[in-house]
């Protein structure tokens, strides 16, 4: 029997797999464990976006192999405030929804609050903006919140901001950036085709959410586009993870592959499946002729290890440096993982910058 290697890793995906897909901890992993080795946890935890998570598999553990109660404390108190932003999110959610019905316009829920549905508990799936597409109403729906009172920023041209009870809203035009290469344009388009088989929102009532296939075409572009610019979370391979262990199966599968083969995800999707299926023990439900399993273990480390520096106050030289080792440190993303160029992504990122300067200094790096 191989023995497992005790660290903080194997600890996070063994707490993770619990709570997300109901196995069993080893126990093994958890025995004698130190407060400081449990603060290391919620810390790696917390920097992924997986702190509810995590401490729902916490809660699985016999309670002697449970963190102390200081810990617990800070634990359960972070997790309720989680839990609370996403109830205001969701009520949000459902304010703006029925304001564009009244007007006869649909709305389409993208990323965090279409996909916590599929979690265990939905209010653990932590997010930040609620992304939305009008079915081809974008600009009637910025007229009509503007009507309301609402300041509608145009700062992105894939889609509009605006803020409603604290909670940033984004009205996509695109659902991807079609404008930087031939991918984006190409998923763009097949986006919009698919987005016509959009559902019923299970939780928000007049909500739509996105077919199975779409989702799966769609989280892989956001998700690829992401990484090879800052890098991803393990809150993004938990969405892959929990989304093709639940949804697997209503994926046309077939036609997705020769979507991700046109567009030049497929290697991409099959790094992030394989580390689904080793890390999660998901079953996969799309034929990846290669699982990429060297390539795919340094991503799982750039996953949990790259900083993207997003975090501490800088000057304006420093945040240009930032930007710029961020950009070198990433070179290795284009050349062997996602299908975008790597100087065609430097070359957007500096017209987007000439067009509008003050971006460099938005918090997203």
């Amino acid at each position: 029997m191989t023995k497992i290697q005790i660290t903080t890793e194997n600890r996070i995906f063994a707490l993770l797999r619990t709570a997300l897909f109901n196995s069993e901890a080893n126990c093994t992993l958890f025995e004698c464990m130190s407060t400081e080795e449990w603060q290391q946890i919620y810390t790696l935890a917390a920097t992924q976006g997986v702190l509810a998570f995590v401490y729902d598999g916490v809660k699985c553990l016999p309670e002697s192999l449970q963190p102390g109660l200081d810990v617990r404390v800070q634990w359960a108190y972070n997790v309720s405030h989680i839990e609370k932003i996403y109830e205001h999110q969701m009520a949000v959610a459902s304010l703006v929804v029925n304001t564009f019905a009244k007007n006869d316009i649909r709305t389409l829920i993208l990323k965090g609050l279409s996909n916590a549905h599929l979690y265990p508990k939905p209010s653990h799936r932590q997010s930040g903006d609620i992304d939305i597409y009008l079915m081809g109403d974008f600009e009637r729906g910025n007229e009509i919140i503007r009507q309301k009172g609402v300041k509608v920023k145009h700062d992105y041209f894939v889609h509009s901001e605006f803020v409603v009870k604290g909670i940033n809203i984004e009205n996509h035009l695109h659902f991807v950036n079609p404008n930087v290469n031939s991918t984006g344009r190409y998923i763009n388009e097949q986006l919009l085709q698919l987005s016509e088989g959009s559902l019923p929102h299970p939780t928000v009532a007049s909500a739509l959410i996105p077919s199975a296939t779409f989702n799966a075409l769609f989280l892989l572009r956001h998700s690829s586009w992401h990484f090879a610019r800052e890098s991803i979370k393990l809150r993004d391979l938990c969405d892959w993870a929990v989304f093709i262990a639940r949804c697997g199966k209503q994926i046309e599968s077939e036609k997705l592959m020769d979507m991700l083969r046109q567009s030049g995800l497929e290697r991409y999707a099959a790094i992030l499946t394989t580390l689904a299926v080793k890390y999660f023990g998901v079953i996969s439900p799309l034929p990846f002729a290669d699982s990429y399993d060297k390539l795919s273990e340094r991503v799982k480390e750039d996953i949990l290890t790259f900083d993207a520096g997003k975090s501490g106050k800088r000057g304006v030289i420093g945040t240009f440096f930032a930007k710029l080792r961020n950009r070198r440190a990433r070179k290795w993303c284009y050349d062997l993982v996602v299908p975008d160029e790597y100087m065609g992504n430097i070359w957007f990122s500096i017209r987007g910058y000439l067009q509008n300067p003050f971006a460099i200094f938005k918090a997203k790096l």
